[in-house]
């Protein structure tokens, strides 16, 4: 799905508007996916964006491969339920 792999460019190039940003996409699945899948992506992308902000870019990686491992969850339940 399209939203997936715009999602996915936000963890790639995390800014400060990347949460609000992926908020506001994921309005649309809150009937689909389950609430707590959605604040858990959401969390662990703010741990990325304060990551590449404040931390030395050897962090940047594990924090990101674990956003993208949330994300991955996300596009299962959302298939799973479409």
């Amino acid at each position: 799905m399209e939203i997936f792999e715009r999602l996915e460019a936000l963890i790639d190039a995390p800014g400060a508007e990347t949460v609000n940003e992926a908020r506001s996409m994921l309005r649309q699945f809150e009937a689909v996916v389950t609430a707590d899948a959605i604040h858990q992506f959401l969390l662990d992308l703010m741990t990325l964006v304060f990551v590449v902000d404040a931390a030395p870019q050897n962090y940047h990686a594990p924090v990101r491969k674990l956003v993208k491992v949330r994300l991955a969850m996300l596009k299962m339940l959302g298939e799973a339920s479409a």
